[in-house]
């Protein structure tokens, strides 16, 4: 496959060919990488997590965190030869600071090996990164601008040069007449150049700047008079520069908001923490309350399709047409490419539309291709369901709206990871919990304390587990699968050092004992009011 790189350098020559594919896109397929998974030992996934708790955990990390790369790629159906055209957008994203806007994140040493592997350009990133804003950070610096306010947040070498060049100024302003002219050359690549224009004319009310073909700035000695007349001739230029800084901070902003506009459906693998991220960096400060955010998220992009879920819901049907995988999405990928034919007859073909940067290969874990394999198995995904469901052995070409119609059960629900639950619903009542039941381990010999490693180490042998102490002499393990449970209960169940069994909430649980005997206290006391009013 090609696809665009899209940098600072190129991201305006390619927007509006961005725009044009967004806008006759049949649906969006997206991918990021960040900076980092989780932030710190507490936010790390659970399998006691409910949904909600999840996504406090989320939030907290992605607000230390960034994104590095998002890719997009859109799917157009052309009919007549049962054919998806496609265009791969593959971004690197940085921060721009700018005015009082200097933003600040951590990176996790494990996610940059992950990116360092998988060669990803560091040096592109930080160079030629594309900028973006939320809308509360737009605000902020459109009022700064309209205020002049920019000086605060220049970094150490543009305030040196700043006060370098005020100093010129109030050293030949005094000795110079009207009319006169400084020239002030400007460091090489220098993209201060605005506030610099800001700052000199708020310090000095008998200065006009302006700039030479040469990039310096030239400063001219004016009276009162041609100083209001070049200010009422500059207010809309004025404003109009402020405008065009602003559209050129927001970046990839901007893609963004088409996205929101187009209402599209928009598919992903695996993609919670996508969204997160895209809220947070594109869109808002991510919200305390996680209803908040399904709500908001639903309002933007109201047709979402995780392939990680649909994985998970129709594994046994793929493995029925000898498709065995674990879910991973270059596994998938590749899998489904190789068995198409076993997948159904008359798969649609995909191709894309024109050459981009990027050779003819495979790049996993660059966000460009990784958004175009999840759009493929999404496709595929789709073509063989709905064969699967409608029984028929007549195959013949579908409409992308026959296929929504059959992936219909699988919209809005985004997959998760290492919980109490599967996924969460968009658009909906929370999911009940499909989970085993939780373990309760408890010390049978006088004086052991148990360890949570140690336990960890024993039942990890079955599976996965989370281990949650409650004192020194009991714990809770969740497993990963009803399998893992069965095992663990059925091999300790004669063990010398500790009782494992199912964990009983009205049992096991101080609180729920509390409710249980307050219970009983409540109906004893009432039964003894009703014999004595007898």
């Amino acid at each position: 496959m090609n696809m665009f790189e899209v940098t600072r350098q190129n991201f305006d020559s390619l927007f509006p060919k961005i725009e044009y594919a967004i806008e006759n896109a049949d649906f969006i397929s997206i991918d990021t990488e960040f900076t980092g998974l989780y932030y710190d030992e507490h936010s790390k996934p659970s399998l006691f997590d409910n949904s909600a708790e999840r996504y406090a955990k989320l939030r907290y990390s992605v607000q230390k965190f960034t994104l590095s790369q998002i890719g997009l790629t859109m799917f157009v159906r052309n009919a007549k030869d049962n054919c998806y055209s496609t265009q791969t957008y593959h971004f690197y994203l940085f921060p721009f600071p700018f005015g009082s806007y200097d933003p600040r994140f951590s990176v996790q040493t494990s996610s940059l090996e992950f990116l360092k592997k998988n060669s990803f350009d560091f040096n592109k990133w930080v160079k030629q990164g594309i900028p973006f804003l939320n809308n509360i950070q737009e605000r902020n610096l459109t009022n700064e601008m309209a205020a002049g306010y920019l000086f605060s947040g220049l970094n150490n070498d543009d305030e040196t040069e700043l006060q370098s060049l005020c100093s010129k100024v109030a050293a030949w302003l005094p000795n110079s007449k009207v009319g006169d002219i400084l020239t002030l050359s400007l460091p090489k690549g220098s993209e201060s150049s605005y506030v610099y224009h800001t700052d000199l004319r708020m310090r000095f009310a008998h200065i006009w700047t302006s700039s030479n073909p040469f990039d310096q700035i030239v400063v001219e000695h004016v009276d009162k008079v041609k100083r209001q007349l070049l200010e009422r001739e500059n207010h809309s230029s004025h404003q109009e520069y402020q405008k065009q800084q602003i559209i050129q901070l927001l970046g990839f902003t901007r893609v963004f908001r088409l996205l929101q506009i187009s209402q599209k459906p928009v598919v992903g693998h695996n993609l919670l923490m996508d969204l997160i991220f895209m809220y947070d960096k594109f869109h808002n400060p991510l919200p305390d309350s996680y209803a908040k955010f399904k709500q908001d998220i639903h309002k933007m992009f109201p047709s979402i399709f995780d392939t990680k879920h649909i994985h998970y819901c129709i594994k046994r049907f793929l493995e029925s047409a000898l498709l065995f995988t674990t879910g991973n999405l270059k596994e998938l990928y590749d899998g489904i490419n190789q068995n198409t034919t076993i997948l159904a007859m008359l798969q649609p073909k995909i191709k894309h539309t024109e050459s981009g940067d990027f050779p003819e290969a495979s790049f996993p874990h660059q966000a460009g291709y990784d958004s175009y394999m999840c759009g493929v198995v999404f496709l595929r995904l789709c073509h063989f369901l709905h064969f699967q469901e409608s029984g028929s052995s007549h195959f013949k070409p579908c409409s992308f709206k026959d296929y929504l119609v059959t992936m219909k059960k699988f919209k809005n629900s985004v997959n998760l990871i290492r919980a109490m639950v599967s996924h969460i619903k968009l658009d909906g009542e929370e999911v009940l919990s499909l989970r085993p039941p939780l373990i309760f381990v408890q010390s049978t010999k006088a004086g052991t304390r148990l360890i949570s490693q140690q336990l960890a180490a024993w039942f990890s042998m079955y599976g996965q587990v989370d281990i949650q102490m409650m004192n020194s002499r009991e714990a809770i393990v969740a497993a990963t699968n009803f399998h893992c449970a069965r095992e663990i209960i059925s091999a300790f169940r004669q063990h010398p050092l500790i009782k494992v069994s199912k964990y009983r909430f009205w049992e096991h649980s101080k609180l729920g004992q509390r409710i249980l005997w307050g219970s009983l206290a409540i109906a004893t006391v009432s039964g003894l009011v009703l014999l004595y009013n007898a």
